[in-house]
């Protein structure tokens, strides 16, 4: 299996004009993604193997809407990367032959659930909620290779609400689609990314996980939101970049409050 290709997601127009070896694009959809200020309409896509981004909760009348749109979906898109079952079942109905990646970060963080998924769709992306140590058997057991992160802000929250344009009306505030957010007792910063469909936190840190390696690994998922063009060509060269990151649980094992009386235990 060839290793160090990359799925970066299109955050920007600028994006799609990088000429770097092994990059396979990955495009936001407007009326289907989340997250994201910049999306694209399917039928303007035109980069070669292009894939598919609809990561946002779909309703029975999305999913209807999506039926149509995927009915005329153009020969250049490669795949479809999805985190609503739903879409999994509209592409059967209508019998479209893509590459089909489950990309729900939190549901995959364990084997016998991985396995479980790759029965239904050619990869998914290997949960940042369990550390190295968990990930490499993962990989050596996956009867699928795998998608990694490699360096990404990490969602942490979806609410399918409008967060922030029901705060701000509430206190009669400027209207911005993002900002960024301190949460008070941990004194973390997160950044919230508005749209029609609902909201999304991110981590304002990027987690850097570029030094897994692993030969059942297909790509590597970027998510360069809020990344310059050379910040970007410098991650996928193996450069330094000048960014705020951080670990994650990589080398930390995540942590459940069960009770309030029990405190904090090991997960």
């Amino acid at each position: 299996m060839k290793i160090n290709n990359f799925l970066l997601v299109v955050t920007t127009d600028e994006i799609k004009k990088l000429k770097v070896k092994n990059v396979n694009f990955l495009f936001p959809i407007t009326n289907y993604s989340v997250g994201f200020l910049n999306t694209y309409e399917i039928g303007n896509i035109t980069t070669p193997n292009a894939y598919l981004y609809l990561n946002r909760i779909f309703d029975t009348a999305s999913l209807a809407l999506l039926e149509q749109d995927l009915k005329k979906l153009p020969k250049n898109i490669k795949g479809i990367c999805f985190t609503d079952f739903g879409v999994l079942q509209i592409i059967r109905k209508i019998n479209i032959d893509v590459q089909l990646f489950y990309m729900q970060n939190h549901n995959t963080t364990n084997i016998e659930s991985i396995h479980y998924y790759l029965d239904e769709v050619d990869s998914l992306l290997l949960s940042t909620d369990i550390t190295k140590e968990e990930m490499i058997p993962i990989l050596d057991q996956a009867k699928k290779p795998l998608i990694v992160p490699y360096f990404m802000k990490v969602d942490v929250m979806y609410s399918r609400r409008k967060l922030l344009t029901n705060f701000q009306e509430e206190f009669s505030l400027e209207h911005q689609k993002a900002i960024s957010l301190q949460e008070p007792i941990s004194h973390e910063f997160f950044e919230a990314v508005e749209n029609e469909y609902g909201t999304v936190f991110y981590h304002e840190k990027f987690i850097d996980y570029r030094n897994i390696k692993h030969n059942n690994i297909l790509f590597y998922f970027i998510n360069p939101l809020g990344l310059k063009i050379n910040e970007i060509v410098n991650i996928l060269e193996g450069k330094e970049v000048d960014a705020s990151t951080h670990e994650g649980f990589l080398n930390q094992e995540t942590y459940y409050q069960i009770k309030e009386e029990q405190g904090y235990v090991k997960h």
